[in-house]
């Protein structure tokens, strides 16, 4: 019996992530506002005022600069293709890139929960922008260790509050510039919580 227990706990710890092998037509503009949104959904009230506290060392022990596929793996730029595909697989569908010599890569995570998507550099097959797409349905926890995995571990108090911001509907946008990256984290029309992230020189 403790076993048991035991094992579930551990299950429930991890989150594992089952993939979708259903694909969906492309879609035919990747703007930065409306990439991922596939599905209207709103926000129930209760999850408006509801916001982790920092989470310290729990994001250092969870970060990997290559995800692990524990939880929600988010992918940073600079990532080669080749690193998505052997933790992701096939993609639910692909499209031509919005900006110049790339090529968008898109999957449905977690069905009308999670999406994610990528552009690759036709070239030397590395993410130049990096994104996701929450539903009412996940929990501000798992975006916020999610948008620290896409900025390389290197989330900060600034950023974090932005994040909490949009959550809260206090702000419809929050615009940030890290290092090398510039992102951005919008409530769209949709009601999904939308995180992209790009290398400076993209746009």
């Amino acid at each position: 019996m403790v076993i048991v227990i035991i094992i579930s706990c551990l299950i429930a710890e991890v989150f594992p992530v089952v993939l979708s092998a259903q694909f969906f037509s492309p879609l035919t503009r990747l703007q930065l506002s409306s990439l991922l949104a596939s599905k209207p959904s709103t926000f129930p009230l209760e999850s408006i005022n509801v916001f982790p506290p920092p989470l310290g060392d729990m994001i250092e022990t969870r970060c990997r600069e290559v995800p692990t596929g524990v939880g929600i793996p988010a992918f940073q730029p600079g990532i080669t293709k080749e690193d998505v595909m052997r933790l992701l697989g096939a993609p639910t569908g692909t499209a031509r890139g919005y900006w110049p010599n790339t090529r968008a890569v898109f999957y449905e995570l977690i069905p009308d929960q999670i999406s994610l998507g990528f552009l690759f550099d036709r070239n030397s097959l590395r993410i130049r922008q990096t994104e996701a797409s929450f539903t009412a349905e996940v929990d501000s926890q798992t975006v916020l260790l999610t948008l620290n995995g896409m900025l390389g571990c290197k989330l900060n108090q600034q950023i974090q509050q932005g994040l909490e911001q949009v959550w809260q509907r206090q702000s419809q946008q929050f615009s940030f510039q890290l290092d090398y990256l510039e992102g951005v984290i919008e409530r769209q029309q949709e009601g999904r919580i939308y995180i992209g992230i790009w290398e400076e020189d993209l746009h």
